[in-house]
Order: structure tokens, then sequence, then C-alpha cells
């Protein structure tokens, strides 16, 4: 496989996402407090924090700040124009870079904006408006709730309406995701002709062996077959967990990769491979080895912040360096515990 055919859904247009306060993302004001940097037109800019923010945002209390939704606040709440503008201004730095940098598609996640499912729901409405009146990348519509699922794609099918004027082929959004625990999904997957993120999570909780990630699969991938969903639209997840956590799970995830790779034809596979970095030190050396793993697995897609990891540089990195090496051993349990790896870390040799 080569870097061009690896389907990259941008995975930073979250409300989840922070940036460290005071870190190096953030600028001071020269009237007193702090902004969020970014660039417009090769100028860097910055997106003023309002005063009292942390009523809005409480994790700014605690020194982070979650930026797409103080974007997406000052887009529709910033005291004048200028904020409103930069507000409008950072939410678009954001997608471009991920375009820029290979995303075929941009994943919308709003669920923490607010604790209120109509605001949310209107929330996803603006920002799905944003973004399709923008971007030709299709998006990848993501919530917990189906409320907010619909929301989403009734929006985005709307506005591509009004792009194409019923001229050419419009781009086909992502659903993120369908699983057992919310079977009710595959029939909005069907209703919008959608790709769909279809995830191993099983109908109480997640799997951690390989087996169980597998049963879970058959069993949506069934379902989903019966609705007469294309396997071309499915990408299947079989959820990747910390190795902070378990030192299998990287093991674990890779098998199951390898298996769905001989089992379910015509489908693609992703995951969230990030995920199993957290918690560790070098995690961007992790991630890459991990990513490499993957494509050796069978895997052909995933949902990455492209910025941070670059699919095309890891295509022509060195892969036998001591590091390199280290990691991989970390993640396919060569390395029982990552002792080796956590001795290569301290001393220097990472």
């Amino acid at each position: 496989m080569e870097a061009k055919d690896f389907i990259i859904v941008g995975e930073n247009i979250h409300c989840t996402r922070v940036v460290k306060s005071g870190g190096v993302r953030t600028a001071k004001l020269p009237g007193g407090g702090e902004g969020v940097k970014y660039q417009k037109n090769g100028e860097e800019m910055v997106l003023p924090v309002p005063s009292k923010w942390e009523e809005v945002s409480p994790q700014y209390a605690e020194g982070k700040i979650r930026h797409i939704v103080l974007g997406i606040y000052q887009a529709l709440n910033g005291k004048g124009e200028a904020e409103r503008r930069a507000g409008e201004d950072y939410l678009y730095w954001v997608a471009e870079r991920q375009v820029e940098k290979g995303a075929d598609f941009l994943d919308v996640n709003v669920d923490e904006y607010s604790v209120y499912q109509e605001e949310r729901n209107e929330i996803m409405k603006w920002i799905v408006g944003f973004l399709a009146e923008r971007f030709s990348t299709p998006l990848s519509i993501d919530s917990s709730s189906e409320e907010t699922l619909v929301a989403g794609l009734e929006t985005y099918v709307e506005k591509l309406k009004e792009r194409t004027a019923g001229k050419g082929e419009m781009p086909i959004p992502m659903v993120n995701s369908v699983s057992l625990e919310r079977e009710g999904v595959a029939d909005i997957i069907m209703d919008y002709s959608a790709h769909a993120v279809v995830s191993a999570a099983g109908r109480s909780g997640l799997p951690s062996t390989a087996h169980e990630k597998i049963a879970n699969l058959e069993e949506m991938v069934s379902i989903l077959d019966k609705k007469g969903m294309k396997r071309e639209k499915m990408h299947l997840d079989p959820l990747v967990l910390p190795i902070s956590v378990d030192s299998n799970n990287g093991k674990n995830f890779l098998e199951a990769v390898r298996e769905a790779r001989k089992r379910f034809d015509g489908v693609h596979i992703t995951g969230g491979l990030s995920n199993v970095s957290f918690g560790m030190p070098k995690r961007k050396l992790i991630n890459q080895a991990f990513t490499w793993l993957f494509i050796e697995a069978g895997g052909d897609g995933a949902i990455i912040d492209p910025v941070q990891l670059s699919i095309e540089k890891l295509f022509t990195m060195d892969r036998e360096t001591e590091a390199f090496k280290l990691a991989m051993a970390l993640l396919d349990g060569t390395d029982l515990f990552g002792a080796e790896y956590i001795a290569a870390y301290r001393d220097g040799r990472l």
C-alpha cells in the first residue's frame, strides 16, 4: 500500500481538545489575559480567551483551554466583529491544516460543548454548515447521541445541495460510529448512504482480547450486510486501548487487525491509533511505530491528527533505528511490560 491510499479521518475538530494555558500554543494579550495562537495568511494571530472563561469552560481553572470550544464560542458569541471573525478564522485554520496534510474526512464532535441536547444539536448544525461551505473534504459526523448525528447529517446534505445546485457528485459523509451498543445508528447510516466507523464495542463494555473484538465486529458486520450496506463503506475499528493500562493492548489490537483483514472481504480497517500511547513517554515515536505495525497487519486508514502524524513521512523514515525498534517491541508484546523501552527512555536513547 502507498501512503496516498491510506484513509485519514482528521480527528482535531473535537470539543475535547485542549491546549495548556500558558503553554507554547498560547500568547499573552497586550491588555492582559491570554489567547490561543493560529496562523492567517502567513501571519501569527491570537484567538482571545474571554474573561471569566472558567464559567463557560470549567477546565480553564485547571489550566486547560478547550480550543475548539473557544473557537466556536467566539465565532458565535464574541464581543464585536473582530472576536467573532477570530473564532471563525481559528476553526478554519484547524480544519485547513488537516486537509493540507491529507485528511480524507474531517471528524466533527461537539458533545463536550454543552450538557444540553438541544444546544449540542444546534452547535453541530452550525459547525457542519461552517465547514461544508468552506471545504470539499467530506465530514465524519461524530457523536454519542443519535439525535446529534441526524442533526449533523441533515445539515450536511442540505449544505451540499446548496453548493452543488444539483450538479455533480456530492461528497459522501461518514458516521462515527456504529456498534452493538447502539445498533440503531445502522438505520441512520443507511438513510444517508454514509460511510461508517464500525466499532468493536460490545453491548456492555469494551472488548480487550482479539477474540472478543472480532466476535463483536463479526456480529455488527452481519447486521450491516443484511441491511445492504456496501463493504467498501465499512471502516472497521478493533478499538485501540492504551498500553499504559495493559501491556498487551497493542498486541491484541494488531492481532484483531490481522484477523479482520482475513475474515472481512472488501472492508477498510481503521482505528484511533494515538490512543495506544496515552500515559507513555515519547508518544510521537510510539504512535509512528504503532501505525507502521498497523499497516503491516492490514490496516488501511486511521482516525488521527495528520498534522502530528504524517503518513507520507512514515513511509520514508528510517525504521531500523534503535528507538523505532524499541517502540515496535513495546507494541507487539516482545518487550514485556515495556521494561526495555522505559530503560532506554531514562538513559536518553530515545
